[in-house]
């Protein structure tokens, strides 16, 4: 059993495997390669697969199930009194012999809390024309410097769009203002109302490039906010930086604390890091980054999902759709003890301008310094009593960080989906991942061990597999939410894997998948596209079970090496609400394009298999 865990976990067989996992830094370093070097190095490793993400993202001879059997790691009882997400922990400690990264990749919580409003979905139009969907651009005459809104009164003083007091606003002590908003702009009141109730502490985790234009206001008002408090909070954000742009981790720090010094009696810090685990180094063997969306604060209170704060792509014209939740409870330390680990990782590096550096703000300290805080005090009050929501925290740190298996977000996964007995229900941006700056023939890596769980859900529970997403081509301003992989290319690699597990023959088989196999592109309402012709992108990252359990967080489907972090819920009350309010306007409206499915009327399998 300790030399199949010293393989499973990419451990050799000299090293002793009760040492403390912790990152060997030497090692670990990034190496200086600036912008120009990383584009000369970066596109002919991925073009000979030398980088490139293998099936499941995981570095082993037989992916993700070959950890897991090296592992004897059991799949879950559905039928069992004892809820999944303990039997999940139970298997997942497996992968951790000296519970190292609990807390940290991996815990079970109890006692969370949903508050009202915790489910965000932005846009939330389901129903509506693309032309019905109100916004403001970011160039509109006479706004607000900031926020790029106009002002108001009352809703009749905007042209579309309402008329609403925005938090986010206030920044030296005052009254919020109002402003008239359009589909999704309100949200950047959640982001600012979680940093700026803090007592303490704060992380902030994201992916280059940061925050920008509104999002980037309601964060600068909120570290002003605490700055006025006087109260003594300690701020970290931390940026995941892929290759070739590289990132001014000094001058988002700036931006921040821009209005934060005029604060007499401010007692504030803010550590602001860049950072990049894996530059493809044949130690490391990948590229790998920070790709968590986090905002947490004191261990009480977070966003986590999907969203990152890019104004031009969530909150103009033509959105991407996405999701995130706000969680209050013992999880939320969860988010803080990952972001320790990022900032671990940091701190020891070598500071390697534009890729792995870090800066800081010491209220009353002229200039920005150069200090690193690997880890955050949260100073806890005690806890609350058990009850409310049990909600697993999942994460990975990929490639780079730890020298043993540190993706528990993986394991949990496939053990969640493996024990679905009826439904797997998924929103997601793509299922393959192609590289953008691959050369000749386009070469896919799939979740293989997913798929596999989808098929024999089909094949042998008899189940349906609904699955939503982005539509080919989808692009933003500032991100691309296509992998260029077409639905008809997911659809054949489903039916490859259902036959290989269920050994059918056609008809048989194609009969089977336009039953069972829900496939379609996200629709909102009843327009295929945004006004002018404009693909619907979708960057969420949910997946349901039985109508049981769910995640959320940062994680796709398709096979990355970066570090992500999601929760998973498992309670009836949660599941009913996410069912009724996201997964169900979904799927009424994208079930018009689907192309399989009960219903569908020229399914693909049965249409190829007739040679139409």
């Amino acid at each position: 059993m300790v030399q199949d865990y010293r393989a499973a976990v990419g451990l050799s067989a000299g090293t002793d495997l009760w040492a403390s996992p912790r990152p060997r830094r030497s090692a670990n370093r990034a190496s200086p390669i600036g912008k120009t070097a990383v584009i000369l190095f970066v596109v002919p490793l991925l073009a000979g697969c030398w980088i490139y993400p293998p099936p499941d993202a995981v570095r082993a001879p037989g992916g993700l199930e070959w950890v897991e059997q090296r592992l004897n790691i059991h799949p879950l009882k559905p039928e069992s009194e004892e809820p999944l997400v303990k039997q999940a922990l139970e298997e997942i400690e497996k992968t951790d012999l000296l519970r190292y990264y609990r807390g940290t990749t991996y815990r079970l919580t109890q006692g969370d809390r949903l508050p009202p409003g915790w489910l965000l979905q932005t846009p939330n139009a389901w129903g509506m024309s693309g032309a019905d969907v109100p916004f403001f651009p970011l160039d509109c005459q006479r706004c607000d410097p900031d926020f790029r809104l106009p002002g108001c009164v009352a809703d009749p003083d905007c042209d579309h769009g309402k008329c609403v007091l925005l938090e986010a606003s206030v920044g030296r002590p005052g009254s919020p203002r109002r402003f008239c908003v359009g589909h999704s702009d309100a949200i950047v009141d959640v982001f600012y109302g979680v940093i700026a109730s803090a007592e303490r502490a704060v992380d902030i985790a994201m992916l280059q490039p940061a925050a920008d234009f509104r999002f980037l206001a309601a964060l600068r008002n909120a570290f002003t906010q605490l700055a006025y408090t006087g109260r003594p909070v300690t701020i970290r954000v931390i940026v995941g930086d892929h290759p070739l742009e590289g990132f001014d981790a000094a001058a988002l720090l700036r931006e921040l604390v821009r209005d934060a010094g005029a604060a007499p009696n401010s007692r504030l810090r803010v550590y602001v890091g860049t950072m990049r685990s894996c530059n493809g180094e044949p130690q490391c063997g990948a590229l790998s980054w920070n790709h968590a969306k986090i905002v947490a604060a004191d261990g009480r209170q977070a966003v986590v999902g999907g969203h990152n704060l890019w104004s031009p792509d969530y909150l103009t014209d033509a959105p991407v759709h996405d999701i995130s939740m706000e969680v209050e409870g013992p999880a939320v330390e969860d988010a803080h003890h990952f972001a320790d680990a990022l900032w671990d990782f940091l701190c020891y590096q070598e500071r390697n301008p534009r890729v792995n550096e870090w800066y800081s703000y010491v209220a009353g300290v002229a200039g920005i310094g150069v200090e690193c805080l690997p880890r955050m005090s949260l100073r806890l009050a005690p806890r609350a009593a058990a009850g409310g929501v049990p909600i697993l925290a999942v994460a990975r740190l990929a490639a780079g960080i730890s020298p043993v298996f540190a993706d528990q977000s993986l394991v949990a996964r496939d053990l969640m989906l493996g024990a679905a007995t009826r439904t797997i229900r998924m929103v997601q941006q793509d299922v393959a991942f192609a590289s953008p700056v691959m050369v000749g023939p386009l070469v896919l890596s799939w979740p293989e061990s997913v798929l596999d769980k989808l098929a024999r859900l089909i094949t042998e529970k008899h189940g349906d597999v609904f699955l939503v997403l982005s539509n080919y081509g989808a692009a933003g301003r500032v991100g691309s939410y296509s992998n260029a992989v077409s639905i008809e290319t997911v659809a054949d690699k489903i039916h490859d894997v259902v036959q290989r597990v269920s050994g059918l023959a056609e008809p048989e088989l194609s009969a089977l998948l336009c039953q069972r196999l829900h496939l379609a592109p996200l629709r909102f309402g009843p327009d295929p596209t945004w006004p002018n012709g404009v693909p619907i992108g979708v960057h969420a990252k949910f997946w349901m079970i039985d109508e049981r359990a769910f995640y959320i967080g940062s994680e796709n489907l398709y096979p990355s090496e970066l570090q992500e972090f999601g929760y998973i819920v498992e309670d009836p009350v949660a599941a009913a609400q996410v069912r009724r309010d996201f997964w169900d306007p979904a799927w009424k409206w994208s079930q018009a394009a689907a192309i399989s499915g009960n219903g569908v009327p020229d399914c693909i399998f049965e249409r190829r298999v007739a040679g139409r």
